[in-house]
């Protein structure tokens, strides 16, 4: 949160940053020059540095800012001791508060302050006069974007003065963007500049880690002697299992309380204790544990008796856990006032939404952070849009959203793959500091695109756009992706011209497309191709590891173990050093390699050139029978299973129509513990007595995941269209209705219809439709036409848009997708499809 009483800049030569403001409430402060033609730089005073109250980053971080400022004036700025400068003199000052026992709301507190002494930076902490001299740097136009010198803008700046009384301390206590598979030698000192260059850090160190499994270790001796303090799982104690706990034990619970006071004992530094449980279930099946009540409350339970046991001898230290997997559903017990619970963004069980967790949670009394995954490389592989941290609409909805319902810590598992996700995590940085900075995106992307590309933005303003994780659509089908971004890479690099900086940015972001196109190549080879492409990809991600655009270590490491058709020869896996690695080197990709690399992709993908217009229809529905005279009788398809969220529409020609829908929960047994099935349907347009564009008219939860079938019945009590959402919690439900009630699939690019299993639907090709487009991401399936005969085959490799001519007398009249497996959308046709022509729903515009 920032506090601008006054915030002005003069920079001859640079541009004021958009988010400096000006205020008329009083005088303002007054201008101090840093340096000028005339006037030599002024010197960097230390007040009182002591030993920095034992901080060993400040240091680095002043002779950083002194190099930074000396670089954007073209002088040198020295560090003078104050008793070496003249009376009267302005200077750079730097303080650290001396306050003993400054609360953790208040360590990265920091004033920014011109006056006629000159500017004054005093942070409550060392931390915080850190974040204030690179704050001061962003103000005059320093940006480090993502790790390296390549992508660090220093201003050359002919006068620097400044008029600014500066209040600042973060929205969030806790900003951690943390690479899930670890660092290698190429990043180890790039990325804790970056965190410290945008301010990114911890006010309050928040342990939360599983810990379970620590703690066993460190007793070791008291679980050995006492077994039973392991839970009781299948009538035994788990000993070798998930190292999870008998929690109903209370010497167990003295154990553990044990074990954090002399973790305290040692750590005197350490702000928090661990308490969250181990991963996986095991959790104890002993009646002891079982009257406790569910894992939330019993997890719960440990971490409040720490919390009480630490803060009676060390007052003021916390105790972190997560909201997570089978302890994520709130729990009955109050939250002690110095446990934090980080409520996990993914791997939520009880079929509870991230919000009702969180709001369920802070009901009762807990502190909130959220346990965040911008990126899991076992997840996106650094591809383009794949993940959480490349989507800013993402980015900018849930960091102010989480912050208002009360979270003020979060830690998000990311990735070194600044090449796809770069712009997101530079973004997170902001807005995790400001939530209002949420609002500010598009001129945050503005000054990237302009600071880091200049006269080449547009072009790479186009690529960001194809990469950006909202645009779904532009990674529909992957050949056309490489192309674009190769071709808007090509465009960008000729504009970039003598630019040498430009040109390296560019360059790197080349090597990083040329990455895509290699996993894109191995993931669709097969046999001896695969292996081959497979090395090749290896081979290219370590040359490039330096730029830090794709995870290389986490890529080497793990790529192989999961991918059983390919293997690492002995005396090339990842720990194996250059130069008896053959896999492995370091030189630099050269120019002429960068260029080559630039042709090629340009010349092996083409752009997707349509030969059909995709029309677009409206949710104004009707039933078929309203635009066709007779229907073909037909036996029902079926699209029958689904995984997540799934909504389906119909039509009621009459009030008071009755519906019923058949539904099994649970299909797969071992994820039965995700909750129930809930449904709800919506009236479109709003009920008749209301205006509203929906109306929620019916609500159901009734049906649990145990495999059995159970009827869902609901009365629609106007005419008109209503859309029924059905979700469950990934565990795989089976949705069917009495043949003939209406109920369509809307099937555009934006909607999933990727349905579980095989599938075979209806669908209307309108008179006049001359080709018939669609996509198709299918691994098998045919398009038949009204005669039963094949039209096109669905089976793609990674996507494609697919076009076939509608023969004379086949428009005006239904098609059908036969044994589909995976997602196709109608583009030039309306997008419902229905498992019979009986139950099909059709735009009412077709009426016309």
């Amino acid at each position: 949160m920032s506090l601008h009483r006054f915030a002005f800049a003069v920079l001859v030569g640079f541009a004021v940053p958009s988010s400096l403001s000006v205020s008329a409430i009083a005088a303002p402060p007054p201008t101090v020059l840093f340096a000028g033609k005339d006037s030599p730089p002024l010197p960097i005073v230390i007040e009182s540095p002591g030993d920095w109250h034992g901080d060993e980053t400040l240091a680095p971080a002043v002779e950083d800012f002194r190099t930074l400022l000396s670089r954007m004036a073209g002088a040198e700025f020295e560090i003078s001791p104050p008793e070496t400068v003249a009376d009267g003199r302005r200077i750079i000052r730097l303080k650290v508060s001396e306050k003993p026992d400054i609360p953790a709301s208040d360590r990265e507190h920091y004033r920014i302050v011109t006056s006629d002494a000159g500017i004054e930076l005093r942070g409550d902490t060392p931390l915080a006069l850190r974040h204030a001299l690179y704050d001061l740097l962003h103000r005059l136009g320093f940006r480090q974007y993502f790790p390296g010198r390549t992508w660090e803008i220093v201003p050359k700046l002919p006068k620097i003065a400044v008029a600014l009384d500066i209040d600042e301390r973060p929205d969030y206590a806790s900003r951690r963007i943390w690479y899930g598979y670890g660092l290698w030698e190429h990043n180890r000192e790039n990325y804790p500049a970056w965190c410290a260059r945008n301010r990114m850090a911890e006010g309050l160190k928040l342990n939360t880690g599983h810990a379970y499994g620590g703690i066993i270790s460190r007793r070791k001796a008291d679980f050995d002697a006492h077994p039973e303090f392991y839970a009781l799982v299948d009538g035994k104690r788990d000993i070798r299992g998930q190292a999870k706990l008998c929690i109903g034990n209370p010497a167990l619970r003295d154990t553990v309380k044990a074990y954090a006071l002399d973790f305290f004992a040692e750590n005197p530094g350490a702000d928090s204790v661990s308490m969250d449980p181990s991963d996986g279930g095991g959790w104890c099946e002993c009646d002891a544990c079982a009257a406790i009540g569910p894992p939330s409350d019993r997890a719960l339970l440990l971490a409040n008796e720490v919390a009480e046991a630490v803060n009676a001898r060390f007052p003021g230290k916390v105790v972190g856990m997560y909201a997570y997997s089978f302890h994520s559903p709130p729990p009955a017990l109050t939250v002690h006032p110095r446990v934090i619970v980080s409520a996990a963004t993914g791997f939520i069980r009880g079929g509870l939404s991230i919000d009702a967790i969180m709001t369920g949670w802070r009901a009762k009394g807990a502190t909130l952070g959220v346990r965040e995954y911008y990126s899991v490389h076992t997840w996106d592989r650094d591809l383009p849009g794949a993940a959480r941290g490349a989507n800013l609409d993402y980015l900018a909805t849930t960091i102010p959203d989480f912050h208002a319902k009360g979270a003020r810590y979060l830690s998000a598992e990311s990735s070194d793959n600044w090449g796809c996700n770069g712009l997101g995590y530079y973004f997170a940085s902001r807005v995790l500091w400001d939530t209002g900075e949420a609002a500010r995106r598009d001129e945050i992307v503005a000054d990237f695109l302009a600071q880091a590309f200049g006269p080449a933005r547009e072009p790479m303003e186009k690529f960001y756009t194809l990469i950006e994780g909202s645009n779904k659509n532009a990674r529909l089908v992957y050949d056309d992706l490489l192309a674009r971004m190769f071709r808007r890479l090509g465009e960008a690099r000729e504009l970039a011209g003598g630019d040498e900086a430009i040109r390296r940015r560019v360059d790197e972001l080349v090597l990083h497309t040329r990455y895509v196109e290699l996993f894109d190549r191995y993931r669709n080879a097969r046999e001896d191709a695969r292996q081959r492409a497979f090395e090749d990809l290896i081979r290219h991600g370590y040359r490039m590891r330096g730029t830090s655009l794709i995870h290389a270590y986490a890529l080497y490491r793990d790529l192989a173990a999961r991918d059983k058709s390919v293997v690492i020869p002995e005396g090339a896996g990842f720990r194996v050093p250059e130069p008896v690695n053959p896999w492995k080197s370091s030189e630099p990709f050269s120019g002429d390699e960068i260029e080559a690399m630039l042709g090629s992709g340009i010349a092996n993908h083409q752009p997707v050139q349509l030969d059909f217009e995709p029309r677009e229809f409206t949710e104004n529905l009707v039933p078929a029978t309203c635009v066709l005279e007779s229907l073909p009788e037909s036996a029902p398809g079926g699209a029958e299973r689904m995984r997540g969220n799934r909504s389906f529409h119909t039509v009621a020609e009459l009030p008071g129509e009755e519906y019923e829908l058949r539904v099994t929960g649970g299909l797969i047994e071992h994820y039965r513990d995700r909750g129930n099935v809930r449904i709800a349907v919506w009236k479109i347009g709003g009920a008749s007595d209301t205006g509203e564009r929906e109306t929620l008219i019916f609500e159901d939860q009734s049906v649990p995941p145990d495999g059995v079938e159970r009827a869902v019945k609901w009365t629609a009590r106007d005419p008109g269209v209503y859309r029924v959402d059905v979700a469950d919690g990934h565990d795989l439900t089976r949705v069917v209705w009495p043949e003939g009630q209406r109920m369509s699939w809307r099937a555009t690019l934006e909607d999933r219809n990727d349905f579980s299993g095989r599938w075979s639907l209806w669908f209307f090709v309108p008179k006049g439709t001359r080709t018939l487009g669609l996509y198709s991401a299918a691994q098998g399936g045919q398009l038949l036409r009204p005669d039963g005969k094949p039209a096109l085959d669905l089976k793609t490799e990674s996507g494609a848009f697919l076009s076939t001519p509608v023969p004379e007398g086949m428009d005006n009249t239904l098609w059908r997708i036969h044994s589909a497996a995976g997602k196709v959308a109608l583009l030039n046709v309306p997008p419902w499809l229905a498992r019979s022509p009986a139950e099909l729903c059709l735009p009412a515009e077709l009426t016309e």
